[in-house]
């Protein structure tokens, strides 16, 4: 398999770690790229049968999908508080 979907994961990932990093009003978008990013190392990790980083970043799509909610969807929410 070539490294197509390796380098849209690297790149994305580095998109999304500078968006969150900033800290800045467009802050919240770095998880839509981190999502993109674990989904391509999903697709390039299958197809090199490499399992690990095919769970680490499954892992990753689950903690991302957490972040989406949180910044999208419940900013100064009462229901979103956590405890």
């Amino acid at each position: 398999m070539d490294n197509t979907w390796g380098w849209l994961g690297t790149i994305t990932g580095i998109l999304g770690g500078l968006l969150v990093a900033l800290n800045f009003d467009y802050s919240k978008f770095g998880y839509i790229f981190f999502m993109m990013s674990a989904i391509s190392w999903i697709i390039q990790g299958y197809g090199n049968n490499d399992k690990a980083l095919v769970l680490l970043n499954t892992v990753f799509v689950f903690v991302n999908t957490l972040g989406i909610y949180r910044w999208f969807f419940c900013l100064h929410s009462w229901r979103c508080e956590m405890s």
